[in-house]
């Protein structure tokens, strides 16, 4: 069990990136789930290779598809609702981040 970050908007700062690197390096396991905006993120493989320290890396797949056609850097994995499900389920804490 875990922790699962859902991060919704682009963000100005680190601040949510940094609680959760934290969290990591106390022994929680980290998953990220970009929603909505936030799935801009999954273009920027320097970002995603930032969040190194997460167990998983994820963005909802309907709100990307609404963004553009390029395909997220790998290791991002594409959910849908059932997989969002799924990840709520794995995950004991869940951090709402707008």
């Amino acid at each position: 069990m875990g922790v699962l970050f859902v991060v919704s908007e682009l963000q100005d700062g680190t601040t949510v990136f940094d609680v959760a690197r934290r969290m990591a390096l106390t022994g929680e396991k980290i998953d990220f789930l970009f929603t909505s905006e936030a799935c801009r993120y999954v273009y920027d493989p320097g970002f995603v290779s930032s969040l190194g320290f997460a167990e998983g890396v994820h963005c909802l797949d309907p709100d990307l598809s609404q963004i553009g056609d390029e395909k997220p850097v790998g290791g991002v994995r594409s959910v849908d609702y059932s997989g969002w499900v799924e990840l709520v389920e794995a995950n004991e804490k869940i951090v709402s981040w707008a």
